[in-house]
């Protein structure tokens, strides 16, 4: 295995690059590369993968990502993504290309995620590239072997409209009777390609228009048509989306819409940076869910820690991630290597039976079982430890508990699923338990787009069959997946909703601090009390998350909790401008269950001494259950839509909304043409009071409307913006 440590070349080519003579630390190699460049021809092109010194900062991406509705969050971090991969790796990219003139460098590919340049290269050329000192690591991307040979053995259609048992037996039915079937949600396939030509699939595929005709990309190959010549890729695009149209339902979410990205050949053949590829062009596509059925045994810690950057970005922008465990479990490798990289990865939400510290990741591993639910011989069991990796060094083992891996299991042993001529076909493998698990979550996001990565990890966990010992262990995870169960869970959360009601709407406060007031009302629906926590924060002008308060409440059956007058100190040292203020309600920190906040707006000017210099609470704290608020002053009795303030305005004005019971709402403002212009809000809202932000910095001076739409009612005002 490779490290971030040891000996390199440090030969300057200054000829081959005409890089300026720079002598820098010298770059780690992976210790595989160094004797396939010691024995290389000089015109042979090695494939590396060159990782820039500048990393991407997941923690702010978060930060940047956190407010943003669910279809703006993977559009903005992608964003950001490629904005500092471009501007780290521009002048690389510049002499590679011209390298490319003269032979010396070829398949030169931009990896965004990673920050890293993938390429075919000459030992001269990497021996020049490891002396720059904007470069962190070079990587051997050789290829390997990731994916099993198929058993394909043709299945018979002697039975019409059959369900196939796996989708039975995680009870994906009930869930498309309550009316969830996936309709909405982007599922990205990455495998062998897809047979975009299944009566099964072809109905529902990825619209990539011109650029993508065949509904998604062939990485290997390099060009847009990702055809499967393996099978395995249509085998696992059946288990998650397909419809059943030849006669076998074996599509867990059957109206969900595939992308097809291909990484690995007709041997089941890759390597890394055509994964990684596929990830970038996913996020930047905006696929929902990812589903990958493959994995690495046994890489270097740069490139393991590069796989777990890669699902910490797509966390963050809201991607749901599921990835094999791998088939090791009867080949004898040892704990904690018997799970496949990125399986490895941790989880989006770490179970209570997790007391290993670690940091989250956004990997859902699955491991496979039997229909009689027993575990299946080849299924891949942790723990594994990242104790070890630079960047990350969490999750000990031995001494410590690991990172419990499987997180969940699924159907995976003679899985009846689409192949690539049109027919169906049986597979084993927790290859074929990884796209159960999507279509599973493909179903949550349908019956709730907002759901987050977290959120859909801790539904499918909690409300899992467990098989093993009480509690998540290393052979079936937190247990076999149950769609009905994780929806009827959901469910259950959905009723915990935050409603505030602030003393004035919007909150304006002076330039030398001051007091917001509010009114908070916490609604559950637990039947038994369940311990919980209810946390605030600011989010500052600028979009960065101020933290608050923490607080441990208990959510009593049927009991509401109640703070009537709680004070917020707005200090005088905060900058001007707009805030969010922002209180959480749910079973653990950083995972809300609901979420509710108000705008207030702070004057510029010279600060005084009178709003202190802390965001301290008074009264806020005291959260106490109380069974006689039903007239909680918090609760709207209509639909209203507030006046806009400042009416006439430039560029902004605020519109407060209430609703009195959970509704699909849109707000939308339109110009006196009768245009959309913008929107303010498209989608289920809370019962409770809402602000909203019309921004018209582009738009010219005039008469605009603002139309809010709840159910059957609806209201319209007139806004004015003079500039």
């Amino acid at each position: 295995m490779g490290s971030r440590t040891g000996s390199v070349f440090t030969v300057m080519v200054v000829a081959v690059l005409a890089f300026s003579t720079v002598y820098a630390a010298p770059t780690v190699f992976d210790e595989a590369l160094l004797p396939v460049m010691t024995d290389a021809d000089a015109a042979e092109l090695i494939p590396v993968i060159v990782l820039m010194n500048q990393r991407q900062d997941v923690e702010q991406l978060a930060s940047m990502a956190y407010g943003f509705r669910a279809e703006e969050r993977k559009e903005m971090v992608w964003r950001e993504v490629s904005r500092v991969a471009d501007a780290s790796q521009d002048a690389l990219l510049d002499h590679l290309y011209e390298l490319e003139q003269r032979g010396s460098v070829e398949r030169i590919r931009s990896l965004k995620m990673a920050n890293g340049i993938a390429v075919h290269a000459t030992a001269a050329v990497i021996q020049a590239i490891a002396i720059r000192d904007d470069i962190f690591h070079i990587a051997y991307s050789v290829e390997q072997k990731v994916i099993d040979d198929p058993v394909d053995v043709p299945a018979i259609l002697d039975e019409l409209d059959e369900i196939v048992p796996g989708v039975n037996i995680v009870n994906a039915p009930a869930v498309w009777d309550m009316g969830y079937t996936g309709a909405g949600v982007l599922v990205a396939i990455i495998d062998t390609g897809i047979n975009y030509n299944h009566p099964d699939l072809s109905d529902h595929l990825w619209d990539g228009g011109v650029d993508y005709p065949y509904h998604g990309y062939d990485f290997y190959n390099n060009d847009n048509n990702p055809i499967d010549d393996h099978g395995h890729g249509s085998h696992c695009s059946g288990t998650t989306l397909g419809d059943g149209t030849m006669g076998s339902q074996t599509g867990v979410a059957p109206d969900a819409t595939l992308m097809g990205l291909k990484v690995f050949n007709a041997w089941g053949n890759g390597v890394e940076a055509d994964t990684w590829a596929a990830l970038d062009f996913a996020l930047a596509n905006g696929a929902d869910v990812t589903s990958l059925s493959a994995g690495w045994h046994y890489l270097s810690g740069t490139v393991r820690a590069t796989f777990r950057d890669h699902y910490d970005i797509l966390d963050a922008a809201g991607v749901v991630s599921i990835v094999a465990a791998g088939n090791e479990r009867a080949w004898g490798y040892a704990v904690p290597e018997n799970v496949r990289t990125p399986g490895d990865c941790p989880p989006p939400w770490l179970h209570p039976d997790q007391t290993e510290p670690g940091t989250t990741s956004g990997v859902i591993t699955a491991g496979a079982t039997n229909d009689n639910d027993t575990i299946a011989s080849f299924s891949s069991f942790g723990p594994v430890t990242w104790g070890s990796v630079p960047g990350y060094m969490d999750f000990d083992w031995n001494p410590g508990q690991g990172l419990l891996k499987p997180d969940l299991c699924a159907p995976g042993v003679d899985v009846k699923s689409c192949n690539m001529s049109n027919g169906y076909t049986f597979m084993s493998g927790t290859s074929m338990a990884t796209p159960n698990i999507a279509g599973a979550a493909a179903l949550l996001l349908s019956s709730e787009p907002t759901l987050t990565p977290a959120q859909i990890c801790e539904a499918l966990e909690m409300s899992a069959v467990d098989l093993g010992p009480n509690g998540k262990d290393n052979d079936f995870g937190s247990g076999r997946i149950d769609c009905e169960a994780a929806i009827t869970w959901l469910g259950n959360l959905a009723d915990i909703n935050v409603i505030l009601n602030p003393l004035y709407t919007p909150y304006y406060v002076p330039s030398s601090g001051g007091l917001l007031e509010f009114d908070v009302r916490i609604n559950n629906s637990y039947d038994v009390n369940t311990a919980g926590i209810v946390w605030t924060e600011a989010i500052l002008p600028n979009g960065t998350i101020y933290p608050i308060q923490s607080y441990d409440v208990t959510y009593q059956p049927g009991v509401s909790i109640v703070v009537e007058g709680a004070m917020q100190n707005v200090p005088a040292n905060a900058p001007a401008g707009s805030y969010q203020f922002v209180v959480h309600a749910g079973l653990m920190f950083g995972t809300p269950v609901d979420t509710e906040q108000f705008e207030f707006i702070k004057f510029e000017g010279w600060p005084g001494p009178d709003g202190g210099d802390e965001w301290t609470q008074n009264g806020f704290e005291s959260l106490t259950a109380n069974e006689d608020a039903a007239e909680f002053v918090g609760t709207p009795s209509e639909f209203t839509l507030g006046k806009a303030y400042p009416n006439p305005f430039n560029p902004t004005t605020s519109i407060s909304l209430t609703l009195p019971s959970s509704e699909f709402v849109t707000v939308a403002v339109f110009n006196a043409l009768g245009q959309e212009v913008a929107q303010l809000q498209n989608g289920q809202m809370r019962a409770g009071q809402h602000n909203f932000v019309f921004d018209a910095s582009d738009m010219s001076s005039g008469v605009y409307f603002v139309h809010a739409q709840a159910g059957a009612e609806s209201l319209m005002q007139k806004v004015v913006l003079m500039k």
